[in-house]
């Protein structure tokens, strides 16, 4: 198969010849495919942003070419260039770049007129996006009325709008908080997914890397590594397969060289981390592994949580640090219990009990009352969760269903949250 994108030897180069010359990016060498979800990963400055603004158009490579569906775009006539980009790409920015000039409708349907799209046509699209992403009654609003959320799905309908193959996304959750950070990814991956579009996203924060397919991993303005992922934790690729622990194993097939505390490491620091740094989150990971794999007490992990980070310690406030071991020593007793009873899940009176279990495991993460019904939906949906019959994309929609419709009716973010942690506590990894 043809890449839709690909780079030969691409490198960029700012002031070249002058006391200030910057290397921005040197001998890149990628390739995309359609529809592939890709993350391009890094620190601040590695290049990543850089490579994404060059297939873009918008940045000269100085050495090396960009090559759109085998074609080198060197070759393009400026006129072609313009066409190509506004159909080739739709474009999703960190700061949103909205026009507070224009309403809502008006910033989506912008690239429209760009293609000289007849105004029927645009407006009928641009209602369908809008009404598709939950923000059909803010039309007419000023985008300076909506939160950084709902401006950031502006931003995704206007990247849509003219039926892009790929989406480019620079830190298109680097404003936003941990909630609508989910909403937006989630977006994204259904876009992929559903749309069967290519996404290409930057980002700094490793907790967004088991969205992708592929990962190249960036340093210094150069590609250090690529790392195919795949492992199906958000809906990706391959997934809805009958395992209960279909994160944890894709990520053993992926990596097969981890042990399996550092899997259970990866998976139970992902779940339980909003804010860490990427530095932060490594400590984090290291600590996690030990503990899991018993080669240190409870008391010294809270200790590796507490210690500054210059010291080499995760650098949490104290009573942050006191509370995460807390949950993690808890969630291991939970994983443990299971592992213990699961011997005879087979007997319809024990797989009962060890619902039941489960259910009181998962309601202690949830703060509301559920009625009778909704329990009796909650306890049917582990039970084809624990023997495989359900995906976690089910169980999920099981749980966020209205219960008029047959479901528990949990807010869908608490319905991610339970099902997280419901596969955690499984995983016989």
């Amino acid at each position: 198969m043809e890449p839709l994108l690909k780079t030969e030897k691409l490198g960029i180069t700012f002031n070249k010849g002058k006391p200030n010359e910057f290397v921005a990016l040197k001998d890149v060498n990628i390739e995309i495919y359609p529809n592939e979800y890709i993350i391009f990963f890094g620190p601040s400055g590695s290049g990543k942003s850089t490579l994404l603004y060059s297939l873009l158009g918008l940045l000269k490579p100085t050495t090396g070419e960009i090559y759109i569906r085998g074609k080198a775009y060197s070759t393009f006539r400026e006129k072609e260039k313009n066409i190509r980009t506004s159909k080739m790409f739709g474009m999703v920015f960190q700061q949103y770049n909205l026009l507070f000039s224009l309403n809502v409708f008006d910033n989506v349907i912008l690239p429209q007129i760009f293609i000289s799209e007849p105004a029927r046509s645009r407006k009928e699209k641009a209602i369908v996006l809008l009404r598709r992403f939950g923000i059909e009654a803010r039309a007419k609003q000023s985008p300076a009325n909506l939160s950084g959320g709902q401006q950031q799905r502006v931003a995704v309908c206007r990247a849509l709008i003219n039926n892009p193959d790929i989406i480019l996304a620079d830190e298109p959750v680097g404003n936003l908080d941990s909630e609508s950070a989910k909403i937006v990814m989630d977006t994204l991956k259904d876009i992929n997914v559903k749309d069967k579009k290519t996404v290409v996203l930057v980002t700094h924060d490793a907790r967004y890397l088991p969205y992708a397919d592929r990962v190249y991993f960036f340093k210094d303005a150069r590609i250090e590594r690529e790392e195919r992922m795949s492992i199906g934790g958000h809906g990706g690729p391959g997934g809805g397969a009958p395992s209960p622990v279909v994160d944890l194993e894709r990520l053993a097939r992926a990596h097969p060289t981890l042990s399996a505390a550092q899997l259970k490491a990866w998976s139970l620091s992902n779940w339980l981390t909003e804010e860490l740094t990427v530095e932060q989150m490594e400590r984090l990971e290291e600590a996690m592994e030990k503990i899991l794999s018993g080669k240190i007490s409870p008391h010294q992990f809270f200790e590796s949580l507490d210690m500054p980070f210059a010291d080499g310690g995760v650098g949490l406030y104290r009573q942050t640090a006191a509370a995460f071991a807390r949950r993690v020593v808890h969630i291991m007793d939970e994983m443990r219990l299971y592992a213990e009873r699961t011997k005879g899940e087979n007997d319809p009176k024990k797989r009962a009990q060890l619902v039941s279990m489960l259910s009181f495991f998962l309601l202690e993460e949830h703060k509301g009352d559920l009625a009778p019904e909704e329990l009796k939906r909650l306890s049917a949906a582990i039970e084809a969760r624990i023997v495989g019959t359900l995906s976690h994309a089910d169980f999920v929609q099981k749980l966020s269903k209205n219960p008029s419709e047959q479901g528990v009716g949990l807010a869908q973010t608490v319905a991610d949250r339970l099902a997280e942690r419901l596969d955690l506590i499984i995983s016989k990894i």
